[in-house]
Protein backbone atom coordinates (compact mmCIF):
# COMPACT_ATOMS: atom_id res chain seq x y z
CA UNK A 1 0.00 0.00 0.00
CA UNK A 2 2.33 2.31 1.03
CA UNK A 3 4.11 1.42 -2.25
CA UNK A 4 1.65 2.07 -4.64
CA UNK A 5 1.21 5.77 -2.84
CA UNK A 6 4.78 6.31 -3.50
CA UNK A 7 4.28 5.59 -6.91
CA UNK A 8 1.16 7.52 -7.08
CA UNK A 9 3.65 11.06 -5.37
CA UNK A 10 6.43 10.20 -7.76
CA UNK A 11 4.19 9.74 -10.69
CA UNK A 12 2.17 13.03 -9.74
CA UNK A 13 5.29 14.95 -9.20
CA UNK A 14 6.82 13.78 -12.76
CA UNK A 15 3.69 15.22 -14.12
CA UNK A 16 3.69 18.64 -12.37
CA UNK A 17 7.49 18.53 -12.85
CA UNK A 18 6.31 18.23 -16.83
CA UNK A 19 3.86 20.23 -16.79
CA UNK A 20 6.14 23.29 -15.42
CA UNK A 21 9.01 22.28 -18.25
CA UNK A 22 6.04 22.79 -20.59
CA UNK A 23 5.21 25.53 -19.12
CA UNK A 24 8.27 27.53 -19.07
CA UNK A 25 9.25 26.16 -22.58
CA UNK A 26 5.99 27.87 -23.98
CA UNK A 27 6.67 31.25 -22.22
CA UNK A 28 10.20 31.58 -23.21
CA UNK A 29 8.56 31.17 -26.87
CA UNK A 30 6.21 33.54 -25.89
CA UNK A 31 9.01 35.73 -24.87
CA UNK A 32 11.20 35.54 -28.03
CA UNK A 33 8.07 36.38 -30.12
CA UNK A 34 7.09 38.95 -27.70
CA UNK A 35 10.82 40.49 -28.31
CA UNK A 36 10.48 39.75 -32.06
CA UNK A 37 7.49 41.63 -32.61
CA UNK A 38 8.72 44.39 -30.34
CA UNK A 39 12.22 44.66 -32.72
CA UNK A 40 9.76 44.42 -35.79
CA UNK A 41 7.77 47.03 -34.25
CA UNK A 42 10.33 49.35 -33.52
CA UNK A 43 11.93 48.77 -36.94
CA UNK A 44 7.75 49.56 -38.54
CA UNK A 45 8.20 52.91 -36.57
CA UNK A 46 11.46 53.80 -37.43
CA UNK A 47 10.77 53.14 -41.14
CA UNK A 48 7.38 55.06 -40.59
CA UNK A 49 9.69 58.21 -38.69
CA UNK A 50 11.78 57.92 -41.65
CA UNK A 51 9.18 57.94 -44.03
CA UNK A 52 7.67 60.79 -42.43
CA UNK A 53 10.75 62.60 -42.64
CA UNK A 54 11.10 62.40 -46.31
CA UNK A 55 7.29 63.41 -47.22
CA UNK A 56 8.01 66.28 -45.02
CA UNK A 57 11.27 67.15 -46.95
CA UNK A 58 9.58 66.44 -50.32
CA UNK A 59 6.82 68.75 -49.08
CA UNK A 60 9.25 71.28 -48.30
CA UNK A 61 10.95 70.78 -51.46
CA UNK A 62 7.28 71.04 -53.25
CA UNK A 63 6.41 74.28 -51.90
CA UNK A 64 10.08 75.53 -52.63
CA UNK A 65 9.18 74.69 -55.93
CA UNK A 66 6.08 76.32 -56.74
CA UNK A 67 7.50 79.09 -54.68
CA UNK A 68 10.12 79.27 -57.75
CA UNK A 69 7.50 78.86 -60.04
CA UNK A 70 5.80 81.27 -59.49
CA UNK A 71 8.66 83.85 -58.93
CA UNK A 72 9.82 82.68 -62.02
CA UNK A 73 6.20 83.61 -63.49
CA UNK A 74 6.69 87.07 -62.39
CA UNK A 75 9.83 87.22 -63.39
CA UNK A 76 8.70 86.20 -66.70
CA UNK A 77 5.73 88.49 -66.65
CA UNK A 78 7.91 91.54 -65.73
CA UNK A 79 10.28 90.90 -68.64
CA UNK A 80 7.64 90.52 -71.08
CA UNK A 81 6.51 93.68 -69.60
CA UNK A 82 9.50 95.99 -69.76
CA UNK A 83 10.14 94.10 -72.87
CA UNK A 84 6.52 95.82 -73.83
CA UNK A 85 7.85 99.23 -72.50
CA UNK A 86 11.04 99.09 -74.11
CA UNK A 87 9.16 98.50 -77.73
CA UNK A 88 7.35 101.25 -77.11
CA UNK A 89 9.63 103.40 -76.11
CA UNK A 90 12.09 102.33 -79.38
CA UNK A 91 9.19 103.17 -81.51
CA UNK A 92 8.18 106.86 -80.00
CA UNK A 93 12.00 107.53 -80.06
CA UNK A 94 12.15 106.78 -83.80
CA UNK A 95 9.23 108.74 -84.03
CA UNK A 96 10.71 111.60 -82.58
CA UNK A 97 14.08 111.19 -84.40
CA UNK A 98 12.68 111.46 -87.28
CA UNK A 99 10.62 114.42 -86.48
CA UNK A 100 13.90 116.23 -85.47
CA UNK A 101 15.04 115.77 -88.84
CA UNK A 102 12.40 116.67 -90.14
CA UNK A 103 12.51 120.20 -88.21
CA UNK A 104 16.29 120.36 -88.69
CA UNK A 105 16.04 119.78 -92.35
CA UNK A 106 13.30 122.40 -92.51
CA UNK A 107 15.38 124.85 -90.50
CA UNK A 108 18.22 124.57 -92.66
CA UNK A 109 16.55 123.92 -95.89
CA UNK A 110 16.65 128.16 -96.71
CA UNK A 111 20.53 127.93 -96.99
CA UNK A 112 21.03 125.13 -99.07
CA UNK A 113 18.30 126.50 -101.70
CA UNK A 114 20.44 129.67 -101.18
CA UNK A 115 23.48 128.02 -102.28
CA UNK A 116 25.29 128.18 -99.05
CA UNK A 117 26.07 125.30 -96.62
CA UNK A 118 25.89 124.32 -92.62
CA UNK A 119 28.75 123.01 -91.14
CA UNK A 120 28.98 121.97 -87.66
CA UNK A 121 31.93 123.44 -85.81
CA UNK A 122 33.22 123.24 -82.28
CA UNK A 123 29.09 122.43 -81.16
CA UNK A 124 28.36 125.67 -83.53
CA UNK A 125 26.32 126.12 -86.53
CA UNK A 126 28.43 127.59 -89.16
CA UNK A 127 27.19 129.22 -92.30
CA UNK A 128 29.53 128.66 -95.26
CA UNK A 129 29.78 130.58 -97.70
CA UNK A 130 31.36 129.99 -101.42
CA UNK A 131 33.62 133.44 -101.21
CA UNK A 132 34.58 133.63 -97.67
CA UNK A 133 35.54 137.11 -96.08
CA UNK A 134 39.35 137.77 -96.32
CA UNK A 135 41.23 140.93 -94.65
CA UNK A 136 44.52 142.43 -95.41
CA UNK A 137 46.46 142.57 -91.96
CA UNK A 138 45.35 145.45 -89.51
CA UNK A 139 41.85 145.80 -91.78
CA UNK A 140 38.61 145.66 -91.22
CA UNK A 141 37.90 147.39 -95.25
CA UNK A 142 35.36 145.19 -97.03
CA UNK A 143 36.15 144.18 -100.77
CA UNK A 144 33.37 144.58 -103.43
CA UNK A 145 33.51 140.75 -103.39
CA UNK A 146 32.84 140.86 -99.29
CA UNK A 147 29.93 143.18 -100.27
CA UNK A 148 28.32 140.51 -102.65
CA UNK A 149 28.34 137.87 -100.02
CA UNK A 150 27.22 140.84 -97.40
CA UNK A 151 24.33 141.52 -99.46
CA UNK A 152 23.13 137.59 -99.95
CA UNK A 153 23.61 137.03 -96.20
CA UNK A 154 20.96 140.49 -95.86
CA UNK A 155 18.58 138.64 -98.04
CA UNK A 156 18.48 135.85 -96.45
CA UNK A 157 18.12 137.50 -93.44
CA UNK A 158 15.08 139.47 -94.42
CA UNK A 159 13.39 136.72 -95.40
CA UNK A 160 13.63 134.44 -92.56
CA UNK A 161 12.94 137.15 -89.69
CA UNK A 162 12.85 134.41 -87.33
CA UNK A 163 16.46 133.63 -87.83
CA UNK A 164 19.72 134.93 -85.98
CA UNK A 165 23.20 135.52 -87.27
CA UNK A 166 26.15 135.59 -84.83
CA UNK A 167 29.00 137.72 -87.13
CA UNK A 168 32.43 136.29 -85.23
CA UNK A 169 35.29 137.98 -85.76
CA UNK A 170 39.08 136.96 -86.45
CA UNK A 171 42.69 137.89 -86.40
CA UNK A 172 46.22 136.13 -87.31
CA UNK A 173 48.54 135.90 -84.60
CA UNK A 174 50.31 138.86 -85.22
CA UNK A 175 50.27 141.32 -82.42
CA UNK A 176 48.33 144.66 -82.98
CA UNK A 177 48.49 148.05 -80.80
CA UNK A 178 47.38 151.32 -82.54
CA UNK A 179 45.53 154.22 -82.25
CA UNK A 180 42.27 152.40 -83.27
CA UNK A 181 42.69 149.28 -81.94
CA UNK A 182 44.27 148.13 -78.54
CA UNK A 183 44.78 144.74 -79.07
CA UNK A 184 43.72 141.75 -81.67
CA UNK A 185 40.62 141.87 -79.51
CA UNK A 186 39.50 144.84 -80.71
CA UNK A 187 40.49 144.77 -84.07
CA UNK A 188 38.21 140.96 -84.28
CA UNK A 189 35.15 142.88 -83.02
CA UNK A 190 35.97 145.95 -85.57
CA UNK A 191 35.62 143.30 -88.34
CA UNK A 192 32.41 141.72 -87.21
CA UNK A 193 31.00 145.45 -86.29
CA UNK A 194 32.17 146.40 -89.86
CA UNK A 195 30.01 143.78 -91.54
CA UNK A 196 26.79 143.98 -89.42
CA UNK A 197 26.76 148.06 -90.01
CA UNK A 198 26.94 147.06 -93.71
CA UNK A 199 24.00 144.62 -93.12
CA UNK A 200 21.49 146.67 -90.82
CA UNK A 201 22.05 149.39 -94.07
CA UNK A 202 20.74 146.97 -95.77
CA UNK A 203 17.73 146.54 -93.99
CA UNK A 204 18.49 143.46 -91.63
CA UNK A 205 16.65 143.76 -88.43
CA UNK A 206 19.22 144.87 -85.73
CA UNK A 207 17.70 142.20 -83.45
CA UNK A 208 18.24 139.29 -85.53
CA UNK A 209 21.60 139.89 -85.35
CA UNK A 210 24.90 139.71 -82.63
CA UNK A 211 28.68 141.20 -82.69
CA UNK A 212 31.32 138.58 -81.51
CA UNK A 213 35.11 138.99 -81.64
CA UNK A 214 37.71 136.17 -80.70
CA UNK A 215 41.03 137.74 -81.47
CA UNK A 216 43.43 134.76 -82.52
CA UNK A 217 42.28 132.32 -80.73
CA UNK A 218 39.99 130.10 -83.25
CA UNK A 219 42.16 129.76 -86.24
CA UNK A 220 40.71 127.93 -89.31
CA UNK A 221 44.37 127.19 -90.47
CA UNK A 222 46.90 125.62 -88.06
CA UNK A 223 49.43 124.85 -90.68
CA UNK A 224 52.65 126.97 -90.40
CA UNK A 225 51.43 129.11 -88.16
CA UNK A 226 53.82 131.58 -89.58
CA UNK A 227 53.30 131.31 -93.13
CA UNK A 228 51.41 134.40 -94.97
CA UNK A 229 49.00 131.65 -96.20
CA UNK A 230 48.09 130.81 -92.87
CA UNK A 231 47.59 133.96 -91.59
CA UNK A 232 45.82 135.40 -94.13
CA UNK A 233 43.58 132.35 -93.93
CA UNK A 234 42.96 133.23 -90.49
CA UNK A 235 42.13 136.85 -90.84
CA UNK A 236 38.32 136.36 -91.40
CA UNK A 237 34.69 136.86 -90.66
CA UNK A 238 32.32 134.07 -90.09
CA UNK A 239 28.60 133.83 -89.51
CA UNK A 240 27.35 131.36 -86.84
CA UNK A 241 23.94 130.52 -87.68
CA UNK A 242 20.79 130.37 -85.00
CA UNK A 243 18.08 128.96 -86.72
CA UNK A 244 14.39 128.87 -85.34
CA UNK A 245 13.85 125.90 -83.33
CA UNK A 246 10.93 125.95 -81.64
CA UNK A 247 9.58 122.93 -83.51
CA UNK A 248 12.80 120.99 -82.21
CA UNK A 249 12.24 122.23 -78.95
CA UNK A 250 8.27 121.16 -78.63
CA UNK A 251 9.47 117.99 -80.05
CA UNK A 252 12.39 117.29 -77.14
CA UNK A 253 9.70 118.45 -74.50
CA UNK A 254 7.32 115.91 -75.45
Amino acid sequence: MKIQKLTLLLGLASVLLFTSCVSNKKFNELMDEKDALSNQLQTTQDRLASMESDMADMKNRAESLESEKNRLAADKERAEREMRELKETTAANEERLAKLNEEMAKAFMVFEKSGMEVHERNGKFYLMVEDAIKYRSASTALSSRDMNVVEAMAELLKNNADMHLIVEGHTDDVPIHTEVFRDNWDLSVARSTRVIRQLIRLGVDPGQLTAAGVAEFQPFNTENPGSSATRADNRRTEFILIPNMGGVYKIYQN
